[in-house]
């Protein structure tokens, strides 16, 4: 059943309010531990505060209380908005039911997976981000297999063994280079579009080096 308008922010403040408690008790903390754990980063809030809030004596929420309880008690933002256990549906918004995953995609900008958000548009910002992920995580996956395949060749130098490890070294190396290839490409590609790349893992850092003539 959709809240009323009137109902709606005190409805949300519930449900983040079940949402801390349960997290905050399978995680054995006080109420005191997460405020601590709150202002450890930055984002005060009283252990009586936290009570309050759980005890449904509040009827809203900061949204850097949201940020940091979301942070403290090592959760997702969305999971903390969103109830994505025990619900088929939820109110987004007052007059915005949607399905839970719905909802979960709409706050994560993942409702358009499948379509190509509208250029220009925030959602393709996080396209962009999302698919330099992909290449990283490939690109970090090709590099090690092929590190580790050429060290096992060069463990059973001289036998037979030898050639087809070799070989299979050769077409991982060649795999890792086109995808470390594509990596920096994207790279580029963000910075010429105003965009400022992760940092990369120590493993892929040689991909930002100034003059890398193996990735040419």
């Amino acid at each position: 059943m959709t809240d009323s308008k009137e109902q709606w922010p005190a409805a949300l403040t519930a449900r983040i309010a079940q949402t801390v408690k349960t997290h905050r008790v399978q995680r054995g903390m006080t109420t005191s531990d997460l405020s601590a754990a709150c202002a450890a980063r930055g984002v005060p809030i009283a252990a009586n505060t936290i009570t309050k809030i759980e005890k449904g004596q509040r009827d809203s929420l900061k949204v850097e209380e949201a940020l940091v309880l979301a942070h403290a008690l090592d959760l997702p933002l969305v999971a903390l908005l969103i109830p994505l256990e025990g619900q088929t549906d939820v109110d987004l918004l007052p007059e915005v039911p949607l399905s839970v995953w719905e909802a979960a995609a709409w706050v994560t900008g993942e409702d358009y997976l499948g379509e190509a958000p509208p250029a220009g548009s925030a959602r393709a910002v996080l396209a962009v981000f999302r698919e330099h992920d992909v290449d990283v995580r490939t690109a970090l996956i090709s590099t090690r297999e092929a590190h580790s395949r050429r060290l096992q060749a060069r463990q059973v130098l001289g036998s037979a063994r030898y050639e087809q490890l070799a070989r299979q070294a050769d077409e991982l190396e060649r795999m890792a280079h086109e995808d470390c290839t594509r990596l920096k490409a994207v790279r580029e590609q963000m910075r010429a579009d105003g965009l400022q790349p992760p940092p990369l893992p120590a493993a892929l850092e040689f991909v930002d080096a100034p003059s890398n003539p193996s990735l040419d």
